[in-house]
């Protein structure tokens, strides 16, 4: 770690409240200084362009300019050392094995902290009185709408879903107002998914949209939103999918599913399981 990181870390714990400001701003968004000028980086920052002079000069830097140079070159390096959030290339095996577990057991704690009972409770009643189930998802989600899907059909629930987008696409638009939509998309911007959600709206189907927490249009073209948290940022999607925070929080749904559905669920559960060991007979 740097210097300059080091400093900025102290500024944004015990810093004053300028200084803790723009310290956490350059902290947080390290890519965004690139094309900013001393004026951008206050407003960006919520602070004075004065202020953000001063910084640079305590700083040790003869101004902003220079300040920049310096942090521009800090993020380089940076960049070449992180491997992913917390996790260094130097990192030896037993520190990857810790940090990647922290890394997730905080990503669901932070998740199950975003979901409402009351949402899971109505979303949960919801699937109940459907007379069948939909699922959405493309690309990596689909795994995810695969796993809801065996869930379901393993208590009997009529559920349909096909890695086939085309085949999704004839689903969303047979939809009816006895059906339940749910929508699995990590960021909430995938225009399939949503076309798939508005076709949905129109036939007056209910819909819930499994997706990363925040305004995204997924979110907004929903009935209801089972969000999970997900901060990856741009230049790292793909290196550590949602897919686990996806399954956690539909798992949580699911727990709850199963506290309303009648005893017939629980009999198509016990006919499965004797199903496979007869199978593997």
């Amino acid at each position: 770690m740097s210097t300059l990181t080091v400093k900025l870390e102290s500024l944004q714990t015990r810093g004053k409240g300028t200084e803790q400001r723009i310290a956490k701003f350059l902290l947080d968004n390290r890519e965004s200084l690139i094309a900013m000028n001393a004026a951008e980086l206050a407003q960006a920052a919520g602070v004075s362009s004065a202020s953000v002079i001063r910084f640079s000069r305590q700083m040790g830097y003869r101004g902003y300019p220079e300040f920049k140079v310096d942090y521009l070159s800090d993020e380089k390096q940076h960049k070449a050392e992180s491997l992913y959030g917390n996790l260094s290339r130097s990192d030896d095996t037993s520190q990857i094995i810790a940090k990647t577990g922290q890394m997730f057991i905080s990503a669901i704690e932070k998740s199950l902290e975003l979901l409402e009972p009351s949402m899971v409770d109505e979303v949960a009643k919801r699937m109940v009185d459907a007379k069948r189930i939909v699922l959405f998802g493309i690309g990596s989600s689909a795994i995810v709408a695969s796993d809801v899907f065996h869930k379901l059909i393993r208590v009997n629930k009529h559920t349909l879903f096909s890695y086939d987008l085309h085949v999704q696409l004839s689903y969303s638009a047979n939809l009816s107002a006895d059906d339940f939509a749910i929508a699995v998309t990590a960021r909430g911007n995938t225009l399939e998914i949503n076309n798939m959600l508005r076709s949905a709206k129109e036939a007056g189907c209910s819909t819930v949209a499994l997706c990363r927490f925040g305004q995204d249009d997924a979110t907004k073209l929903a009935d209801f939103t089972l969000p999970y948290f997900y901060d990856e940022q741009h230049t790292q999607l793909g290196v550590i999918t949602p897919q686990v925070l996806q399954m956690v929080t539909f798992d949580t749904l699911f727990f709850k599913y199963l506290t309303l559905a009648d005893s017939d669920a629980d009999a198509a559960l016990q006919k499965g399981r004797r199903a496979l060991i007869q199978g593997k007979n």
